[in-house]
């Protein structure tokens, strides 16, 4: 029989390079989720269909059952919604995947930093926090600027930099009115920030992309450059702050991405995830290293990947870069054909259609697109990317009102709260 695998909240790129490695495959989906399927996505493969994040014992019961008519060798997702789920099926099943010991660190980004601080003297200052008096407190106890964002999320919504006990009243204000009652304080990292995307074998963590991070409103991501420009010494010290974070955190086998600044102290976690990195990240891996980070990870979990022993190298390199439009309803795109068009870029995509209300920016859903380039040279792709999108013109009419998008942004941080499905999935 093929190897038989759980996948949970898969999209159609996932279940193609399920095909291509010759899986089978049982698809775990909730009402949503399907609901936006292609029709044809997975009509070779077993679905399971119910609302997991509410309904744990229906979800661990009904794979198990699964598992125990014909054994599973892994439950794999690459989607942040679904890392708790497929931690408690490898906990109940006994794969030996990433348990939920290691996403509650992972998850909740509190936990992480009071669970790092344990295992480094040269941990990062952080405290929880819900009132303005917290803010104001934490920013006179560690110093200006400092960092105040949800305890659990992702695709940078809802940070704030607090430069001074002057910004405190406003950053809050923005917070309560996105629905963050608790949120994380953190001592502001200074320096260029960068991303780490590996494969761990039993313990050997393998970094394979390192990517430099650009960064614009509101502190969203606007754009990721593979590899990213470090010296030796600096890429040395990187891969062993890499190594110590995820051996600290449990993180034993497969995907992880890590986000570190390059502060004047040496590099600094952000924050990990069990999962690649977004962003168009594993496209640029495929192009710069020749290793798709999505199939790799689930041919490990699957027993189909030996372990690699050393970081691949570069072949060149690649960036993306992704617009920001002026808000309003999108009236027209011009140049479009000769930027889709130019040879060096690899995939282009425009996220609304004419129209559509485009949001001012406050997480990276909110961007209007996005282009890749390929070039010999890290300097090269971003000057090309970026050369490219700045010829884009986004033509939009204003509209009175974001109520909307307020609304929406409130739900989406509600959705995003793993920390609270940590911490039901735990009881």
């Amino acid at each position: 029989m093929d190897k038989r695998v759980c996948l949970i909240s898969p999209k159609p790129p996932m279940l193609e390079r399920t095909r291509r490695l010759g899986l089978d495959a049982v698809c775990v989906f909730t009402p949503e989720e399907i609901r936006k399927l292609p029709a044809d996505a997975c009509p070779d493969m077993v679905s399971v269909v119910l609302a997991y994040h509410e309904h744990r014992d229906l979800l661990v019961n009904t794979v198990r059952a699964l598992h125990e008519q014909a054994p599973f060798s892994a439950v794999f997702t690459v989607q942040e919604e679904g890392v708790i789920a497929a931690a408690l099926l490898n906990d109940a099943l006994g794969l030996g995947g990433t348990g939920l010991d290691t996403v509650t660190l992972l998850t909740d980004k509190w936990r992480m930093r009071r669970h790092l601080a344990e295992h480094s003297a040269d941990a990062v200052p952080a405290k929880l926090g819900g009132t303005l008096d917290d803010i104001t407190a934490f920013g006179a106890a560690v110093g200006y600027p400092i960092i105040a964002k949800p305890v659990a999320g992702s695709a940078s919504i809802g940070i704030q930099r607090i430069a001074s006990r002057d910004e405190a009243e406003a950053a809050y204000a923005t917070l309560t009115d996105l629905g963050v009652r608790r949120f994380l304080l953190e001592e502001y990292l200074e320096g260029p920030e960068i991303s780490v995307d590996a494969l761990s074998f039993d313990g050997h963590h393998v970094p394979i992309a390192i990517a430099e991070k650009i960064t614009g409103t509101n502190h969203v991501e606007f754009g990721h450059v593979i590899p990213a420009p470090l010296d030796g010494d600096i890429e040395d010290a990187v891969c062993r702050t890499l190594a110590d974070f995820l051996d600290a955190v449990g993180l034993r086998n497969g995907l992880s991405h890590t986000e570190l600044k390059l502060t004047p102290k040496g590099p600094r976690v952000i924050e990990g995830h069990n999962r690649r990195g977004g962003d168009r990240i594993n496209t640029m891996t495929a192009l710069v290293h020749g290793i798709d980070l999505e199939e790799s990870g689930l041919a490990y979990a699957a027993g189909e990947l030996r372990p690699l022993t050393a970081r691949p190298p570069a072949a060149g390199a690649a960036a993306v870069i992704f617009f920001e439009a002026e808000p309003g309803r999108l009236i027209r795109v011009d140049n479009v054909d000769e930027v889709k068009n130019h040879p060096a870029v690899k995939e282009f995509h425009i996220n609304f259609a004419e129209g559509e209300l485009i949001p001012r920016v406050r997480w990276s859903l909110d961007r209007a697109g996005y282009l890749v380039v390929a070039a010999s040279s890290a300097a090269e792709a971003r000057a090309l990317a970026e050369s490219l999108a700045a010829r884009l013109v986004f033509v939009t009419e204003p509209v009175p009102t974001e109520d909307d998008h307020t609304r929406q942004h409130r739900e989406l941080i509600a959705e995003l709260d793993q920390a609270g499905r940590v911490e039901a999935a735990a009881r």
